[in-house]
């Protein structure tokens, strides 16, 4: 008689990928604004998160046993608030506002 173990459940247990990838990218400036295009082959939209941040970005996207990983400090400051993103057909354009402060000073009026 063969002794037959009854397989465990793994619920809500986040599988980890085997690899990490940076993956492909290209950045560019236009008006007040950073533009980041990053190529993501077969991931879902709905896998794919992000982090804006005052001056850093980050992006994580997983996909079968890969995880595509992406760091970027961009050495300027963005309003994280203000980032807006699409994804179309493998392809995520991300759009960053950069910091002006001459639209958030204050008027200082002379009493």
């Amino acid at each position: 008689m063969a002794l037959i173990e009854k397989p465990t459940e793994k619920i809500n247990e986040k599988i980890q990928p085997k690899y990490k990838v940076i993956p492909k990218y290209g950045v560019y400036t236009e008006d007040q604004k950073i533009k980041l295009q990053v190529a993501l082959p077969g991931v879902k939209k709905d896998a794919i998160t992000m982090k804006a941040m005052q001056d850093y970005f980050t992006l994580r996207a997983p996909r079968d046993e890969v995880e595509y990983a992406l760091d970027l400090d961009f050495g300027y400051e963005i309003e994280p608030e203000k980032t807006q993103s699409e994804y179309y057909e493998g392809l995520l354009t991300v759009e960053f506002k950069l910091y002006n402060p001459l639209e958030h000073a204050y008027e200082v009026k002379i009493e």
